[in-house]
């Protein structure tokens, strides 16, 4: 999740900006299934939401979805 201030959640536990990548490696390495849904607050940029989106995939995220 992305929070309308800009700051990160995995699953409601806060995670840094710069921790983003390693915790998706420690949740989805182990993972067959690489799937994350991206949700953004409607009050954030979208481009904010493709960076978050690009970290994922560079942490070997295969499949990324937006929740309406």
């Amino acid at each position: 999740e992305i929070a309308a201030n800009g700051a990160y959640a995995i699953n409601q536990s806060a995670v840094a900006h710069d921790a983003l990548a390693a915790r998706i490696h420690a949740i989805y390495d182990g993972r067959p299934e690489k799937i994350l849904a991206v949700k953004g607050d409607g009050h954030v940029r979208y481009a904010d939401v493709i960076q978050a989106m690009d970290v994922a995939r560079g942490a070997g995220v295969k499949v990324l979805g937006l929740p309406k």
